[in-house]
């Protein structure tokens, strides 16, 4: 298979491009998928680079040759890896951008979005001949959704997972642990199947993945509120004690994820906060000492 094929997966309604995005590491790429096996959605216009273009709208005008039709294009959440291409192949096929109204909202000026997605919008896999359920996911971004087909019980999940990493949960953006947390835990009490991933291959067992999040999130929790008990008063202290088993060059990024984990303890009163952004202190509750 060439770079610039649709990779097959499980599902045969469902086909893969990787390309190439100003995405965070460990991943390099940004996966596209169309949805449909004759008229079909594109989901993640993600790459802003001319030559990932050209490999995505060659492929879409290959789809069109054989009279298929791109139905819209359907972005998950707003960051750039996301939707880098968006307008580029809206504005060559003449197809609307559809997603939530938060991502709207935080597109705006930037990036026209011409259809809202919600979970109102029953009737979404009709024109693709699939059944699909959006649901709105908040936690990674404030207006992420994620597709699911209630037949085959596969799912499109953008950015709440990842097979390659955990995902980055950043305050400083409207990311929420608690909703993201919550989110992950309403998916798996979907029991899809296969889950495909923005990043990294599709992953086979949705609801141990699923599951194994929510654990790997508790786990790390625990280690925060222990680094906190244990004397870590600054966001610099708690990411060292709480992430030791990360690479040191991994903790700029953990710690965003901390900060919503501070954030989640705080609102639950197992910790205090004072002081904001770089003044910020946090110390146990009576409770907790």
């Amino acid at each position: 298979m060439s770079d610039d094929s649709l990779q097959d997966t499980s599902a045969p309604e469902v086909e893969r491009l990787p390309l190439r995005t100003p995405t965070l590491a460990p991943a390099t790429h940004t996966n596209s998928y169309f949805v449909g096996r004759r008229d079909f959605y594109l989901v993640e216009p993600s790459s802003p680079y001319g030559a990932e273009q050209a490999r995505l709208h060659d492929l879409i005008e290959g789809r069109l040759d054989r009279g298929h039709r791109l139905v819209g294009v359907i972005a998950t959440h707003h960051h750039p890896d996301h939707i880098g291409g968006a307008e580029a192949v809206c504005e060559r096929f003449g197809v609307p951008l559809m997603a939530h109204a938060r991502t709207r909202d935080k597109l705006a000026g930037r990036v026209t979005v011409h259809a809202l997605l919600d979970e109102t919008n029953t009737d979404l896999g009709k024109p693709v001949g699939l059944d699909l359920a959006v649901l709105h996911t908040p936690g990674h971004a404030p207006g992420h959704v994620c597709l699911f087909e209630r037949r085959a019980r596969w799912m499109i999940v953008g950015d709440m997972l990842s097979s390659l990493s955990t995902i980055v949960i950043d305050p400083d953006d409207d990311g929420d642990m608690d909703d993201y947390i919550a989110q992950l835990r309403r998916m798996a009490a979907l029991a899809p199947t296969t889950l495909f991933p923005a990043h990294g291959d599709p992953i086979a067992d949705g609801v141990a993945k699923l599951t194994a999040y929510v654990a790997h999130r508790e786990a790390r929790e625990e280690r925060v509120r222990r680094a906190v008990a244990a004397g870590a008063e600054t966001l610099g202290a708690v990411v060292a004690r709480a992430y030791d088993d990360a690479p040191v060059w991994l903790w700029p990024v953990a710690a965003r994820s901390a900060r919503a984990h501070l954030e989640r303890l705080r609102r639950s009163e197992k910790i205090t906060q004072t002081g904001n952004d770089a003044a910020a202190r946090w110390r146990p509750t009576e409770d907790e000492r």
